[in-house]
């Protein structure tokens, strides 16, 4: 991915449960019409699409389709390594009185109802 460009973690979750077009990177400004781009992401049975605006590699040379296909496995290893990293955030911010802002117990749930979909 291009340093420039934030993925948007809640417009993602909002992708997993319902299918359709999602701003989910976004400029490092945290201005969407600055540099982000849109993902449209349908649902099947045992997969979860994404089509992307633009290509999401920095090196402009990578030809791509812009259509990117992902296992529900995939989702849920991808979600799963998130919460890992998050609680390792939330640990930091305790230790230095900060305020931790992320709904994880929510993410955690969304594996749960993911993994239900998927068997």
């Amino acid at each position: 991915m291009d340093e420039d460009e934030v993925f948007v973690e809640e417009e993602f979750l909002k992708s997993l449960i319902c299918p359709g077009k999602y701003p989910m990177f976004t400029c490092t400004c945290g201005i969407f019409g600055c540099g982000g781009y849109y993902v449209e992401v349908s649902h099947k049975d045992d997969r979860l699409f994404w089509l992307t605006e633009q290509s999401p590699f920095k090196e402009q040379f990578v030809k791509t389709s812009n259509k990117f296909a992902f296992s529900w496995n995939q989702i849920i290893d991808f979600l799963e390594e998130l919460i890992h990293k998050f609680d390792d955030l939330k640990s930091i911010m305790i230790t230095h009185d900060l305020n931790f802002q992320y709904d994880v117990e929510r993410y955690r749930e969304l594996i749960k109802e993911i993994k239900g979909r998927a068997n």
